[in-house]
């Protein structure tokens, strides 16, 4: 006889049968909803994090460096609890005229982000979105006022109309573009865009010596050459390098000639003074004319490329355009 006969009811057998069957009919149910919410909760997960990891970083992040060691990285938000914005009237070297913009003042952004030893460094390098690098000595931040811009006041777009090949072409200036208090600063004005790098995303305190040691005048060198040294950073580092060091727009000017070895010095004079008069097709620009003792600094930068001359050093195949 079946076991299911030993509990003395006819019944037996089919209510346990169908509670049995009950019971794994709960269970099917339990691990289907079980399945169905996992699959939704698991999507919904799945579209966080998603979302989380496509969204980008802040665009207003701005890196502060000490000789190429990131010290701190701040946002826009960040900057503006730290120093209290304000806005400044310049005369705008680009567009040729006055504009006024929203502005952070930049000694105050180094002082809490650094800390006053940033005044003992000797160099500022400066990073924008595109990969261009220009760099001024610390010392013109001490001898003027510079503002960090995030927003233009008279216009309804951060931007600027820039000449570029004979035309004017609206240029985008975010995150940042670092101006300069020459509405009243003759000394400034004379000087045109030099230190007014806009789309900033990077400030790291160098020494010109890291940035630029085989362009630098070898140890014993004369205070004019030192002189040169510091004038060819400032005007001519930006297009030109020297041993490799320096821009490629221009051509490099020490390997494997350097300009004092086949040009007299009256040529190279009036060729850095205005190189139009000499070739009318000339892409390079004349020496900024508003210069205080310009024939100075063109004598300056000649004694350095004559030093430089004699601390030749062969750059990389890629710096020179070789194949």
């Amino acid at each position: 006889m079946a076991p299911w006969q030993k509990t003395g009811s006819p019944h037996g057998p089919r209510i346990r049968l169908a509670g049995l069957s009950a019971l794994l009919s709960g269970v099917v149910v339990f691990v289907v909803v079980g399945v169905v919410v996992g699959v939704v909760v698991g999507a919904d997960v799945g579209a966080r994090s998603a979302a989380t990891s496509s969204r980008s970083p802040d665009p207003t992040r701005l890196s502060f460096l000490l000789r190429g060691e990131v010290q701190s990285v701040r946002v826009l938000d960040e900057l503006e609890k730290i120093v209290v914005p304000s806005k400044l009237r310049v005369f705008e070297p680009y567009e040729e005229g006055p504009a006024e913009f929203r502005v952070l003042p930049f000694n105050a952004v180094l002082d809490a982000v650094y800390g006053a030893g940033w005044r003992e460094q000797e160099e500022v390098l400066l990073t924008c979105a595109d990969g261009y690098q220009p760099a001024f000595p610390v010392r013109r931040l001490l001898d003027h006022k510079a503002w960090l811009a995030f927003d233009r006041v008279d216009g309804p777009e951060f931007s600027i109309l820039k000449l570029e090949s004979g035309k004017r072409r609206r240029v985008d200036l975010s995150p940042y573009y670092l101006i300069w208090d020459n509405y009243n600063d003759a000394e400034l004005r004379r000087q045109g865009d030099y230190g007014w790098p806009y789309q900033l995303i990077g400030i790291d305190l160098i020494r010109a010596s890291d940035r630029f040691p085989k362009m630098t005048p070898a140890p014993g060198a004369s205070s004019q050459v030192l002189a040169g040294f510091t004038s060819f950073r400032v005007h001519c580092t930006r297009c030109h390098a020297i041993n490799g060091e320096g821009g490629s727009i221009g051509p490099e000017l020490n390997v494997p000639r350097n300009p004092v070895e086949y040009r007299d010095p009256s040529w190279l004079r009036q060729w850095i003074a205005d190189p139009s008069s000499l070739l009318a097709s000339a892409r390079m620009p004349a020496l900024n004319k508003h210069l205080v003792d310009r024939d100075r600094v063109i004598d300056d930068i000649l004694a350095y490329l004559g030093a430089i001359s004699q601390q030749k050093v062969q750059p990389p195949a890629a710096t020179r355009g070789d194949s």
